[in-house]
């Protein structure tokens, strides 16, 4: 039981009673507890319980919330315990007794063992055996015809219309010959504000959106896309009403543009191609032979390893799936986690849960039930978390794995450890398709995923019967939920009227997921409880600002988000928050809370674009540093003698500062550093150069160095990613630096009658470097040969590389940040995964064209024909800027994880996703 996780679904907070049962008085009450989370985790252990059983595990969840409040709030709990509490664990422990709970039949599943290294699963298998069909599509979408095209692809849910749009969409990047591109995803209940604000900002990424009425979104995408051939996807479509609104933003013109919409329904599908059928792709269900070869390559793996296995694949299984991938992907999954475990009870087993003679829809309903009810209880509690969030709601794994670690789902000695399990049990609902793997990376580096709808209606009907999460949306005319509350999602959207029922206990909610308007906020005060509070709020109106100014008094507070369009305005100060450990503000700040600096438990905070910085002393010394600051400005001085603590692992310091400080060179535990600086001399490199634990280091210049930066023989043991931006390129490496340098990201200038000497002296002896970016913008009065230029030298400084089998250099243009004219270039080794060694987040694919010959580089050069752009104007797209630490990168001891990030960006992840800028974030 000391194993137990302080929340979850199952138990409710008796893990977290568990912990506090030593503070207690009272001998029989700590043993009656103990025996009532005995019998409650029996239990939960077993399927199909009867009613008796599931209404009495309910109302055990509810009394175990209801004395963890007791214990957290009461400043006489111990008294109340014993005085309240005792009489109904006691009748609890009694009902169990009558009801004969201890006999009732049951039936155990097999659990899906966690994994400790997961593998990728590819997100485009099952597409070899429709070649057809992507051979089709793309023909039409380049065809040159200039009249725009609607394309519609419509089939059943699971049938791999997503990964279908996935494959096309990166096979044509801006530039190759659309102008510009968007994706999006609409749900069941379409938020139209959302999905226009989201292609907007996608096809005009330099300008974000400022308009909020649809009227004037249509407006400025129309204005805006009326002389471009732009590349449109509109994913998962329900309902004409959604294509009748979006299709007046789309001018028709003569430019070769092209709109692709996925849709279930084929009504829907021939609406949106004008009913002319041959714009429309029906995707049919896999064969039975493509069937069994993707079966049998998610269980064994590809290649020849899994040849001997093949005739123990039980064809049965296979034909229950109905030749739908994500059937055949969701149920293989479960048997490759067994490894050399598995059985033949697990086929049959698996066998035997599978429907026969159904429709498509049931038979995808039923796998994705069956892999419900494999998962581990954590995991289990994890997936129904994100009953949270809106169906199709865009979510970033780094955000979702810091709130199970909030939350309270995960037990583990260390914040590390709880976030590397936290990071097991997203792979794991990945791999198995619960969730789903959306690479359409906005900002180029930051990988999207979204639960599968048919997952999202699961697991809300699963929290409602769990009474885990209370999902209320605008259009719920009546609305069932218990009368007790721990969790409420109120997902609002673009409604003006919506309100929260009256008949919630606001003083029960332990976590609270706002997704509307500013009017239809509740107050957020009433919810005296709260340890958790997520608020994506939008202003349809002009206002003087979201009204925080009582958070203060939610003294459980534990996690704060705030995603807004307008000025959020907080509390003079935060004193009451003594529990706070997570603050992220992605909006402007009116105020920063003057006593900000003394939150003792603050681990993670972020502010908004525009946001005046507050004292950086106070903050870093709350957190994890302590270097006596100077401010001036927004640019920041953080030099001195004061002595950072050694368990700093991460320092992001992106307002621009003077210098790079002498203190981080102490930083002996440092693994990552994001650091943007006004200069940069060779004695700020030399300090760096001793970090034996760092693993990243992004370093960006706003002035153009005068003297050529050297990295000596030893400098930076442990890197593995190093990303550079400065007007000019003059690195030098010498033998022995960076020996285990995996990638690099350079970025700089070309100038105007500029002669380019050696850019990269020593690459040669980076021998392990298996990737390499590089981005090159122009100064005002560059012209086409001084970028040429640029190029040819940056092409012979790569060259110097020694060329081998395992590494193949090949070259590709990329529309990168929000230059409007710009160079970038790839080089990388094809056989190698887009995951590196677990210090990494996985990236989505690129479209990389090999040109390789034997020994030699063969480079293919395309540019986009848009206005220049410097990279000394990179840095003043800082108020576009937001982080995310890899914590697979961080490999410390038990001490816990210090995080600094003091980033000016604004964030709207589903209007925008992340924000485009430069300096890029470190690929995770």
């Amino acid at each position: 039981m000391d194993l137990l996780p302080p929340i979850s679904a199952s138990l409710g907070a008796m893990g977290s009673l568990y912990g506090k049962l030593d503070a207690f008085l009272d001998t029989e009450l700590k043993d009656e507890i103990r025996e009532l989370g005995s019998r409650l985790l029996k239990l939960a252990k077993a399927q199909d319980l009867p009613v008796t059983a599931r209404i009495w595990m309910k109302e055990v969840r509810d009394l175990s919330y209801d004395m963890i409040n007791c214990v957290d709030t009461d400043a006489d709990w111990i008294d109340k315990m014993s005085r309240i509490f005792k009489p109904r664990v006691k009748e609890a422990n009694g009902r169990y007794d009558r009801y004969k709970l201890e006999s009732v039949p049951s039936r155990r599943m097999n659990i899906v063992p966690i994994p400790t290294v997961v593998g990728d699963r590819k997100p485009d298998i099952g597409l070899h055996a429709k070649g057809g069909v992507v051979d089709r599509l793309c023909r039409t979408l380049t065809d040159g015809d200039e009249q725009l095209k609607v394309l519609s692809i419509v089939g059943v849910g699971g049938i791999g219309k997503t990964t279908l749009a996935k494959q096309l969409w990166r096979e044509h990047k801006p530039g190759d010959y659309f102008d510009c591109r968007a994706f999006v995803r609409t749900a069941k209940k379409p938020d139209m504000r959302r999905i226009l604000r989201s292609i907007l900002a996608q096809v005009r990424p330099h300008q974000p959106p400022d308009a909020n009425e649809v009227h004037d979104l249509i407006h400025d995408l129309t204005e805006h896309l009326k002389d471009k051939r732009y590349f449109i996807i509109i994913d998962d479509l329900w309902d004409t009403s959604v294509w009748d609104v979006a299709a007046h933003a789309f001018p028709k013109g003569n430019h070769g543009s092209r709109i692709i919409a996925t849709t279930e329904i084929e009504d829907v599908a021939l609406a949106c191609c004008s009913y002319q059928s041959k714009y429309m792709v029906k995707m049919e269900p896999l064969s039975e032979s493509h069937s069994k070869e993707l079966f049998t390559s998610a269980v064994f793996g590809s290649g020849e390893q899994h040849s001997c296995h093949v005739n123990e694949v039980p064809d049965e299984i296979i034909r229950r799936c109905a030749g739908l991938p994500q059937a055949i992907i969701s149920i293989s999954s479960i048997l490759a986690s067994y490894g050399e475990a598995n059985t033949v009870e697990n086929w049959e087993q698996i066998q035997n849960c599978l429907p026969t003679n159904t429709t498509s829809d049931e038979i995808l309903k039923e796998v994705l039930i069956f892999c419900y009810k494999s998962l581990p209880s954590c995991a289990q509690t994890c997936l129904l978390y994100l009953s949270m969030y809106p169906e199709n709601y865009l979510i970033l794994k780094e955000d979702i794995m810091k709130q199970w670690v909030a939350e309270g789902f995960i037990r583990a000695p260390t914040e590390k450890e709880k976030m590397e399990v936290a990071g097991s049990y997203f792979d794991m609902l990945v791999n198995m398709g619960m969730i789903q793997h959306i690479d359409i990376d906005y900002s180029d580096e930051v990988l999207y995923y979204a639960v599968h709808h048919m997952v999202h209606d699961i697991i809300t009907s699963k929290s409602i019967e769990e009474n885990f999460v209370t999902v209320i949306d605008y259009s719920q005319r009546t609305v069932r939920f218990s009368n007790k509350v721990s969790r409420l999602s109120l997902q609002f959207g673009g409604a003006t009227y919506a309100t929260t029922p009256a008949r919630i206990g606001q003083s029960q909610v332990r976590s609270l997921a706002y997704n509307g308007l500013v009017s239809c906020l509740p107050s957020i005060s009433e919810f005296k409880l709260l340890r958790f509070l997520i608020l994506h709020i939008w202003a349809d109106q002009p206002s003087t600002g979201v009204n925080l100014r009582r958070i203060s008094e939610l003294l459980l507070l534990r996690y704060l988000q705030v995603t807004c369009n307008d000025t959020v305005q907080l509390p003079d100060q935060l004193q009451g928050l003594k529990l706070l450990e997570t603050l992220e503000i992605n909006a402007r700040v009116a105020a920063i809370p003057s006593d900000i600096v003394h939150l003792q438990s603050l681990l993670h905070l972020r502010l908004g674009g525009g946001t005046e910085l507050p004292d950086v002393t106070g903050i870093l010394k709350s957190v994890t540093l302590n270097p006596p600051p100077s401010s001036s400005g927004r640019t920041i001085s953080l030099d001195g003698s004061g002595s950072p603590p050694e368990s700093v692992k991460t320092i992001e310091l992106l307002p621009p500062i003077c210098r790079i400080p002498k203190w981080i060179g102490r930083l002996t535990k440092l693994c990552v550093l994001k650091i943007v600086v006004r200069e940069l001399l060779m004695d700020d490199i030399s300090n760096l150069q001793g970090l034996s634990a760092l693993t990243v280091l992004a370093l960006y210049v706003q002035q153009r160095t005068t003297e050529q930066i050297s990295f000596a023989t030893g400098a930076l043991a442990a890197l593995e990613y190093f990303e550079f931006g400065c007007g000019v390129l003059h690195l030098s490496f010498a033998e022995g630096a960076m020996p285990n340098l995996q990638r690099m990201k350079l970025g700089f200038n070309a100038h105007r009658g500029d002669q380019y000497g050696c850019l990269l002296f020593g690459i040669e002896h980076l021998s392990n470097v298996q990737e390499i970016v590089g981005v090159i913008g122009s100064t005002a009065g560059a012209e086409e040969h001084d970028l040429q230029a640029a190029e040819s030298a940056f092409k012979i400084a790569i060259g110097e590389h020694p060329s081998n089998v395992s590494l193949k250099a090949s070259y590709v243009v990329e529309e990168y940040g929000p230059l409007e004219k710009q160079h970038s270039v790839r080089g990388k080794d094809p056989s190698t995964s887009s995951e590196l060694s677990g210090s990494q987040k996985q990236e989505s694919e690129e479209a990389i064209k090999q040109k390789a010959d034997n020994n030699s580089q063969s480079i293919n050069w395309r540019s986009h024909n848009k206005e220049h752009e410097s990279v000394e104007s990179w840095n003043d797209t800082q108020s576009s800027m937001q982080k995310v630490v890899p914590h697979e990168a961080i490999d410390s001891d038990d001490d816990p994880d210090g995080v600094v990030i003091l980033a000016p960006f604004e964030k709207n992840k589903q209007a925008v996703g992340y924000p485009l800028g430069w300096p890029k974030h470190v690929k995770d």
